[in-house]
């Protein structure tokens, strides 16, 4: 009876404690297998936010944290929904020990929705899966909050994780996020976008950008313990020039952010980017690096925010200066006859002043012109001042696009001060005129500070005081390829 006692006793013993084992001899690489073989499986079905799958990506989300021990940031729940409850943020916080520093933040955050369903020119359904974008980052971060729930009694500023929802549609999860922070907004100190870390082996490097947004930015991400040998790259801003990843929403309140990820050599948004293709192993690597470095910055009692921030995430001026070269042609125009003069080169230098008012703008500017244009009794050259008043029309400009697209239109004056027909100086008193009135239009297309565009200039004054023998005046013509720098 005693022995039956007893092998009942280790039974039940071995039942409560073999899992543990099991789990305890489980790899951070295969824990980082486990999330993304998950989350990037066909039955969530491309985790499309809004959707059942989404839900579904959630629900597994919310399950890890609470079997890790992570506490809800606000009541009793994770979810935190938004657009009428149409889309939820999942929040969690592991709050730091320090008594005054524990009321500080670092948000930790990862996009767990991706594009879902789409069908192809077959006909037949396709699922975009995202397992490097970004259930990587998704994965990563809940192992993130394990090792820091670890580490709990050492951290002193607090560390809230969040998985944002609908960043593939707008960026919508972490905007909602920064707008109606549950916490004071000054509180939150640092906030990092993990954002595709499933591609270390090919990439080569971990890539870390928004150093410039903390005060010895470069100094702490390099510090940072790296015993793997990881290779780590920084960047002080975030410069690219079309899209944006969670930071946005954060960098505009003046929060530092930093963006992290392995780069783009992975698949996405592609029904390629599969689990298997992930490296687990070095993005093992980049989770213990990024847990390392949140640790940092959570015990660093010194650490303070640049006051920077990428230009990219500055809100639009409402007046910009330029300075902008025209390069091109300019012709006589006959008033009178079947043809017009041939053209010859033109050239100018000016400044530009932009009144931006959303998707319309005000374009006062000024030039000095070159033109040169062919004529039966010698070319005639002039140089003068212009000075165009554009009405623009054109795509808004904002911290998520920094490409804008505008088409304008104005009248110009320009006065000639001097000028050669041949090796003789123009006859302003008597054959030529000085003063010049046209219309001035065009198209131009800026990416962040760079505008290339095309100008097309027509006098209605007449340049010539005297018809010719066709009973026609000339009216200057010209046509420029404008490339501006805008500040």
């Amino acid at each position: 009876m005693k022995r039956i006692f007893v092998a009942i006793l280790y039974i039940s013993l071995w039942l409560v404690i073999a899992p543990s084992v099991a789990y305890s001899q489980e790899t951070l690489s295969d824990r980082l297998k486990t999330h993304v073989y998950t989350l990037a499986s066909d039955t969530l079905g491309g985790r499309k936010a809004g959707s059942e799958d989404a839900r579904k990506a959630a629900a597994y989300i919310a399950a890890q944290w609470k079997e890790i021990g992570i506490s809800p940031l606000v009541g009793e729940t994770y979810y935190m929904p938004f657009k009428g409850n149409q889309y939820n943020n999942l929040v969690g916080i592991i709050e730091g020990s320090h008594p005054v520093l524990k009321d500080e933040y670092i948000v930790v955050g990862a996009h767990y929705d991706h594009l879902g369903r789409k069908t192809d020119k077959n006909g037949e359904t396709v699922i975009y899966n995202g397992a490097d974008d970004n259930a990587s980052g998704t994965a990563a971060i809940t192992e993130i909050g394990r090792k820091l729930k670890e580490m709990q009694p050492t951290l002193h500023r607090s560390v809230i994780l969040i998985a944002f929802d609908a960043e593939e549609i707008g960026l919508y999860g972490s905007n909602e996020f920064a707008k109606n922070p549950p916490v004071p907004i000054e509180n939150i100190k640092l906030m990092f976008s993990v954002d595709m870390v499933g591609w270390y082996k090919t990439s080569g490097f971990l890539k870390y950008v928004g150093t410039g947004t903390m005060k010895n930015g470069e100094q702490i991400v390099m510090n940072t313990p790296n015993l793997d040998a990881l290779n780590i790259k920084t960047k002080k801003f975030e410069k690219m020039l079309f899209g944006a990843t969670d930071t946005q929403g954060f960098a505009e309140k003046k929060i530092p952010t930093l963006y992290v990820t392995t780069g783009l050599k992975s698949p996405y948004h592609k029904p390629e980017d599969e689990a298997e293709l992930i490296d687990y192993d070095g993005m093992a690597l980049v989770t213990e690096h990024l847990t390392n470095l949140v640790q940092a910055v959570s015990t660093d009692e010194n650490y303070q925010p640049s006051g920077k921030i990428s230009s990219k995430h500055k809100p639009p001026s409402m007046v910009r200066f330029g300075i902008a070269v025209n390069i091109g042609s300019s012709y006589h125009h006959y008033t009178a006859g079947a043809l017009d003069g041939k053209s010859a080169g033109a050239y100018g230098a000016g400044l530009s002043m932009a009144v931006n008012l959303g998707y319309f703008g005000i374009r006062p500017e000024v030039y000095y012109d070159y033109a040169k244009a062919r004529h039966p009794d010698g070319d005639i050259k002039t140089h003068g001042l212009t000075t165009p008043l554009n009405l623009v029309l054109q795509t808004k400009e904002s911290t998520s696009s920094t490409a804008v697209l505008a088409v304008f239109a104005g009248p110009y004056y320009s006065y000639k001060f001097s000028g050669k027909q041949g090796n003789s100086s123009l006859d302003f008193d008597n054959l030529f005129n000085r003063n010049e009135l046209g219309f001035n239009y065009g198209v131009d297309f800026r990416v962040l500070n760079l505008s290339v565009g095309v100008t097309w200039r027509q006098a209605f004054s007449d340049f010539s005081k005297i018809k010719n023998e066709d009973g026609a005046h000339i009216r200057n013509q010209s046509v420029f390829m404008t490339l501006k720098w805008i500040f």
